[in-house]
This record gives structure tokens, C-alpha cells and sequence, in this order.
């Protein structure tokens, strides 16, 4: 009776160790007291069905391992606040990291030192040796607490919140791992492998090696799951940030009948830096940009934002773009840290007149529709992009629109969109699907291009952003 008392003491210390593991980590819901209460209940009542256990078949470790287990897994989910993935997710660890340390530190060493002070003789079984064993499961599960509160518990609060509480993914590989820990004892036991055996102590090794390196797996798993999470996370704001800053509400002016505008991103899976954007520069002028950010990700998205922020705010009632350009691109190059740099193309309409001045920074040409005719592409001088050198002098040029004249704005991702063969969608098929689609309205033209595009693609990935704009002078104000 004395040897199943203390063997089941021994037992329970691990179940006592993973339950104050997940205490000091999951948030509590209820005060210490109740805490503490509800803990000292489920000890006892472990306590009282492993006894029996035991006491039943002293080998048989199903209830300290598994029972024991479940019970600490099962008031975890009721005395603290966390989702019940993270509570179950968190409780498992416990039980691992009890089991993991069990056999590594305290069967180990107990199988070593145990012979040498001649506490096994015929059986480990003995009061002698269970108390010593008890000994060094209290020095060890000591130790490792404070190991744990010191250097794990702050990185697994950062993965939890990292993930938000959802940690369902992880469920899986613990319980195997609990389990698997169960079956490993059924099956030594069931061999006759002890502590005074020959093979004991080269399984002992064996399954810790076996133990730590899973438990390492598991570790990294929710690490590297964490870090794609938070990598996702960083993208949707980039996303955001990109979508809050384009205008996107139409008909973007609807107290004006002299013109018409409508534009468009589909942003590709990785966060890119395209940006159009269109304002009243005055009561008689709308400004029209079309831009693109080297690079992808939260510094293209952030540099597209000082970019767009720039050049809108610059872009003044009688200032020369040239001039607009070349400020824009001292500003860029000063605040230029990550090495990006923005093709852009700019163009300022005056409604009363038709005039339609310019300035381009390396970005693709555009299109222009005269009324009765068909798009074409309208070459213009590149210029060098914004931000590649801070010495750059930009300079305007200037067209004339007329009434039912078009301009069609796009980023490279339109023309170099490629389907499974890597072949380019191209400028040509590009023009060919404008003029077919010339005569309807704005947000078809556009809509039409985008389809044409998904069409050439047959379902290959997005690369790019695709982004196009398009302006139609209906009728000079000044000629009324």
C-alpha cells in the first residue's frame, strides 16, 4: 500500500508540474483563491483515481499519463480567458514538456544514481527508490519553471497573440505526442523493461532523443506558422494602406458633366506599390496620375503613400509639372532609405480650353482616343524615375484634347501580364481590346482589358498589379 501511495504521489508530481506551467501562462478568469481551489479539487481527485489505478495494476500508467492529462487540460479550459485552442493548445504543451522532462532528467537520472546507492535491488518499485525518484522530480520540475517563466513563456505569449488565439493547427501533434508517450511506457512495461534491466536506460535515451527533437518540430512549426501569420498580417496592411489611399468611390464627380473618369488596381497576391489618383486642381483643372513602386510589401506600400502624398500636394493652380517633378524627386531621394524609386506619369486637363499638359518619369506611355478615331499609343519623352538621383531636371510637354477624346493610363502589369508559356499580354493585344471596347463606358473599357487579361493568363498567378485609368473630355467648358 505505502509503494502505491508514493508511486502515485510520483506520478501525479508530473500532471502537478504541466498544470503549473499552463497556470503561470494562460490568462486567469477567476481569483487566486478559486484558482487554487479548483486545482487543489482536481489534485485530489487525480490523486484518488490514479491510486486506484495503481493499486489495481501498478504498471499500468493509462491514468497517470492520459487521465492525468485530460483533467488538466479540462480545468484549464475553465479557469482562464483564452480561447479554447489556445487553453488546450497551451495545457498539452504542459503535459509534454512534463512527460519530455520526466524521462530526460528525472528517469534518467534516477536509473543512474539509483543502482549506485543501492536503492534497486530487485525492483525499482521500492520505498526507498520512489522516494528518491520523488526527490528528483521536485529538484528538476523546480528548475525547469523557472527556466520556462525566464526564457519560454514571454516567446509563447508573443506566438499566441501573434496568431490571435488560434492555435487549433498545433492540437493535433500534442495529443499524438501525449499519446505516443502512453504507448512508449505500455510497451517497455509490457516487455519486462525496468530500471534493473539491461535496455531500460538505452530506451530512456532513445525516447528523449525521439521526445526533443518532436518537441522542437512542434515548436518551430508554431513559430514558422506564427511568422507566416504575422508576414500575412504585414501584407493585408499594406493592401489597406494602398486601397484607403485610392479614390474609388464613382462617379467620382457627380456634379460635373464636362468629363468622365474611372480607374482601377487589382492588386496581385503580393502587396505591390501601383497607385493612380485623380483630383480638381482647380475649379477649371483635373490632374490625372498613374504611378508604380519598385519593389513589393509594407516599404512600397509606405513610400507609394509619400509618393501619391507628394505630388498631390504639389501640384498647384499654374505650376509647370516639369517643375512639380523635379521637387517631388529631391523630396523622394532624401526619404529614400529601402533604395525604391516610383515611375509616374502625370497630366493636368484644363476643361475650358482642352489643353493637356504632362510630364512623364519613366512610366509607360499613354493612350490617347481621338473622338471618331481609335487609341494609339501616345509616345512622350520618359524622363529618369523619381527618386533614382536627386540632380534630375524634369520638363512638361503638352497635347491638345478635343471633345469625345480619350486617355488611358496603365502600370506594366497590364502589358506583362504572361500566361503559361511566359508570353507577354503586350501593348498591341492591349490597344486591340481598347478599340473594341471604345464606345462604352468608362468602367467597360476597362472592365473589358481586365477579362481579356484573365483570359490570356488561363488561371496563371497575377504578378503584378494591374491598374488603368481612364479620362473622356465630353466637352470644353469654355466654349459654352
Amino acid at each position: 500500500m505505502a509503494v502505491t501511495a508514493l508511486w502515485t504521489l510520483a506520478v501525479l508530481l508530473a500532471s502537478a508540474f504541466s498544470a503549473v506551467l499552463t497556470g503561470i501562462t494562460l490568462t486567469p478568469k477567476y481569483k487566486g483563491l478559486i484558482r487554487g481551489l479548483v486545482w487543489g479539487a482536481g489534485t485530489v481527485i487525480g490523486y484518488g483515481i490514479a491510486f486506484l489505478s495503481y493499486s489495481i495494476n501498478l504498471y499500468n500508467d493509462f491514468v497517470g499519463i492520459i487521465v492525468l492529462s485530460a483533467m488538466v487540460c479540462a480545468i484549464s479550459q475553465i479557469l482562464y480567458k483564452d480561447t479554447w485552442s489556445t487553453k488546450l493548445t497551451i495545457s498539452l504543451m504542459g503535459c509534454l514538456i512534463a512527460n519530455v522532462s520526466t524521462f530526460m532528467f528525472c528517469g534518467t537520472t534516477d536509473s543512474l544514481l539509483a543502482p549506485l546507492l543501492g536503492l534497486i535491488n530487485e525492483s525499482a518499485y521500492e520505498v526507498g527508490n520512489i522516494l528518491f525518484f520523488i526527490g528528483i522530480k521536485i529538484v528538476v520540475y523546480t528548475v525547469l519553471t523557472l527556466l520556462y517563466v525566464k526564457f519560454l513563456r514571454g516567446w509563447i505569449h508573443t506566438t499566441i497573440e501573434t496568431v490571435s488565439g488560434k492555435m487549433t493547427l498545433f492540437i493535433p501533434a500534442l495529443v499524438v505526442s501525449v499519446v505516443g508517450f502512453y504507448i512508449i511506457n505500455l510497451f517497455s512495461n509490457s516487455l519486462g523493461i525496468y530500471p534493473n534491466t539491461t535496455w531500460f536506460f538505452p530506451l530512456y535515451l532513445t525516447v528523449c532523443v525521439i521526445f526533443v527533437i518532436e518537441f522542437w518540430m512542434i515548436f518551430y512549426s508554431i513559430n514558422q506558422s506564427a511568422k507566416t501569420m504575422k508576414t500575412s498580417a504585414e501584407l493585408n496592411v499594406a493592401a489597406n494602406i494602398q486601397k484607403s489611399m485610392l479614390p474609388c468611390i464613382f462617379p467620382a464627380f457627380p456634379d460635373r458633366e464636362d468629363f468622365d473618369i474611372y480607374a482601377s488596381m487589382d492588386p496581385a497576391k503580393e502587396v505591390g506599390g501601383d497607385f493612380y489618383d485623380f483630383f480638381m486642381v482647380d475649379d477649371t483643372h483635373v490632374a490625372v496620375v498613374m504611378a508604380d513602386v519598385s519593389g513589393k510589401g509594407i516599404p512600397a506600400a509606405l513610400f507609394m503613400v509619400i509618393g501619391k502624398t507628394l505630388i498631390k500636394d504639389h501640384t498647384q493652380p499654374g505650376r509647370d509639372l516639369g517643375e512639380i517633378f523635379t521637387e517631388v524627386n529631391k523630396l523622394l531621394c532624401e526619404s529614400n532609405s529601402e533604395g525604391l524609386f516610383i515611375t509616374a506619369f502625370e497630366g493636368v486637363i484644363d476643361l475650358e480650353t482642352g489643353k493637356f499638359t504632362y510630364v512623364n518619369a519613366g512610366h509607360e506611355m499613354p493612350c490617347i482616343c481621338k473622338a471618331g478615331g481609335e487609341f494609339t499609343s501616345f509616345k512622350v519623352p520618359h524622363g529618369f524615375v523619381l527618386a533614382g538621383m536627386e540632380t534630375v531636371k524634369y520638363h512638361s510637354g503638352e497635347i491638345q484634347l478635343d471633345e469625345g477624346d480619350m486617355i488611358f493610363l496603365h502600370t506594366d502589369g497590364v502589358t506583362e501580364a504572361t500566361d503559361a508559356k511566359y508570353n507577354l499580354y503586350g501593348k498591341e493585344r492591349m490597344l486591340a481590346v481598347l478599340n473594341e471596347n471604345k464606345d462604352k463606358p468608362l468602367n467597360e473599357i476597362l472592365s473589358s482589358v481586365k477579362a481579356d487579361i484573365d483570359n490570356f493568363a488561363q488561371g496563371v498567378a497575377q504578378f503584378d498589379d494591374i491598374t488603368m485609368l481612364c479620362f473622356k473630355l465630353k466637352y470644353k467648358t469654355g466654349e459654352l
